[in-house]
């Protein structure tokens, strides 16, 4: 069992107090082992880090260098031309579910990145025994999640399958229409009725208030409605889920929550038909992936926020959007838990990720956010306790995680110095003009943009004392207090290597900033550094920081009761899952496992 816990950072996992919700992960740390700390990718960020934990080798030789890269072959790409490393498209090696599978074992993979679109190199091709593979997040979006006034809706004349209706709406969700009815029931409580326009099925959504209860030991997303098949000509198999929080007798007001409708692909060796989608829908509902919030600086429909005054109803009505996506990744591990019986299991979880971009920085300013956080962490332990009881006492279970968090209260804006240096061009809408800049300049890290670059514009000869020249308007940027801000600037051949940011279509230098500065690409007026209007948790920094190193956790036969292991790396995660199974690992791994013995 191989599940990896976005955002979860070894130092919020042993400092906050928080963590202490944690207890399926604390138990398991009890009876196996624990690393010091698990070493992500440059940038610590999300796509590549996980490339690394599945393939066992870094960007430079994977492929997916960033959140955000160009592709090679560098001759005939443009390198602002960025595809979303948690695509496919970049993948070069091969990951341990193909690994596995090809050497005879049974695999199930749920969510990974770089899954979709499906190709040979994530499904291993014409196997004896195809992995298995459930994901959605790449995969297109039908409509995005709403949250809904009245006045977002329609009025339409009610008809006889409205009975005792007082109201009936409309809404657009994409291509898809919603049709409502708002009624009372006979023990008087009220409830929208919600279908597809112009078809029959449908679902009931109760008004209830907003959920004051942590979820632990409770149903998750208790209040929303049943999922909604959503079954058109033209469009994927989706569902949708609804929550009323708000509706006056009259309906003339009400708040209501209408969650994404969102592909999927299910792969067992071929693409599930439609008839095969619409099956696994029925049986264990559709993908979420995300809990929905609005923008927490200015009061939305969902309500006021605690920094504007609030009283923490619309941070728990995020919270129950979280529950609902929690709910789903727990569903979709039972289907395939218990549809496949997997030997090998790999899953990715969203959490703590987004809620603590969202509260981790609000969190040091205001204790109100303790148990708001608290809410969500003991979402991760069901999670969790999901995943470890599927295990019996002869497996392996390992939990990991693509990187740590941190607080961040200024932002740097990098584009702005290599403006005013002459390194970037802005075109007349105040955005980089890549085709005349000599840099570009990504998630804490650049390129130079040379010649064997399609459209570049730096000879090679020239590209070494550019790449300097930018490296030294980026040190001399200073703080309020006169202090620099960027601590660490990386471009040496080692540090490529080391920290895996080189490579055909990887970066010529990545930059550290001290604590509380995140670095940005954002352009217009004002000074270089600036304080954010709102403090957030952010990553991306020197992978090596303490507060950025994510967790290693492994329990089972073979792992020590009770060890400790030295700082790993990300690399080292799909070896060390090898050697516990007994194959080779994949085969571009460049990692160590921490476990020795015969296979």
């Amino acid at each position: 069992m191989l599940v990896s816990l976005d955002g979860m950072g070894t130092r919020l996992f042993l400092d906050d107090p928080v963590s202490r919700e944690l207890r399926s992960l604390q138990a398991l740390r009890a009876r196996g082992v624990m690393a010091d700390g698990l070493v992500p990718h440059m940038p610590s960020t999300t796509a590549n880090t996980h490339a690394a934990l599945w393939t066992g080798a870094w960007g430079d030789v994977n492929g997916i260098t960033s959140n955000e890269m160009p592709l090679p072959p560098r001759g005939e790409r443009r390198a602002s031309d960025r595809v979303s490393g948690y695509r496919s498209e970049g993948l070069r090696a091969e990951p341990i579910w193909v690994a596995a599978a090809r050497q005879g074992v049974r695999t199930v993979t749920q969510q990974a990145t770089q899954v979709y679109p499906l190709r040979e190199r994530v499904t291993g091709g014409d196997l004896t025994l195809p992995p298995t593979l459930l994901h959605g997040y790449q995969a297109p979006v039908i409509a995005p999640a709403r949250w809904l006034r009245r006045s977002d809706l329609t009025a339409v004349p009610c008809t006889d399958t409205d009975a005792r209706a007082v109201t009936c709406v409309t809404w657009p969700a994409g291509r898809v229409v919603f049709r409502a009815a708002l009624s009372s029931g006979a023990d008087g409580r009220r409830f929208l009725r919600v279908r597809v326009d112009g078809t029959a099925r449908s679902v009931d959504v109760p008004l209830a208030a907003t959920e004051h209860d942590p979820p632990r030991g409770r149903e998750l997303a208790r209040h929303f409605s049943d999922g909604l098949l959503v079954d058109l000509p033209g469009l994927a198999p989706a569902m949708a889920y609804f929550r009323l929080f708000e509706a006056s007798p009259d309906g003339r007001s009400l708040v209501l929550f209408q969650s994404v409708l969102h592909e999927f692909v299910l792969y067992t060796g071929h693409e599930a038909t439609r008839a095969e989608a619409i099956a696994f829908l029925q049986e264990a509902g559709g993908f979420i992936g995300n809990g929905d919030d609005e923008p927490w600086e200015v009061e939305g429909i969902g309500g006021v926020s605690l920094a504007q005054g609030g009283d923490g109803a619309r941070e728990r009505r995020y919270l129950e959007t979280l529950e609902l996506g929690i709910r789903q990744t727990i569903r979709h591990a039972h289907y395939l838990w218990r549809t496949h019986t997997p030997r090998l299991m790999l899953a990715y979880v969203s959490m703590p990720d987004e809620m603590e971009h969202a509260w981790l920085g609000q969190a040091h300013q205001d204790a109100r956010y303790e148990p708001l956080r608290r809410w969500g962490y003991q979402l991760v332990d069901r999670a969790v306790e999901t995943y470890v009881g599927f295990a019996s006492a002869n497996d392996h279970v390992v939990f990991v995680s693509d990187h740590g968090m941190t607080t961040v209260t200024h932002e740097v804006r990098m584009n702005i110095a290599l403006r005013n240096a002459g390194l970037v061009a802005v075109d007349a809408r105040g955005q980089v003009d890549a085709a005349r800049s000599k840099v570009l300049y990504g998630r804490n890290c650049l390129l130079v943009h040379t010649v064997d670059w399609k459209g570049g514009v730096v000879p090679l000869a020239e590209a070494d004392a550019v790449l300097g020249q930018a490296i030294a308007v980026l040190r001399a940027v200073r703080a309020q207090d006169g202090q620099p801000v960027i601590t660490g600037a990386f471009s040496s051949p080692a540090d490529r290597e080391r920290l895996g940011f080189g490579g055909p279509n990887g970066f010529d230098a990545c930059f550290d900033a001290r604590a509380g500065y995140m670095l940005s690409a954002g352009l217009g007026d004002g000074p270089v550094v600036r304080r954010r209007q709102r403090s957030t948790g952010e990553h991306g920094f020197l992978p090596t920081r303490p507060d950025m190193q994510g967790i290693l956790i492994a329990a089972g036969p073979r792992i020590p009761k009770g060890g400790r292991w030295p700082r790993r790396r990300a690399i080292d995660v799909a070896p060390l899952v090898s050697d516990l199974l007994g194959i080779d690992p994949p085969r571009d791994s460049r990692g160590q496992s921490p476990v020795g013995g015969e296979k």
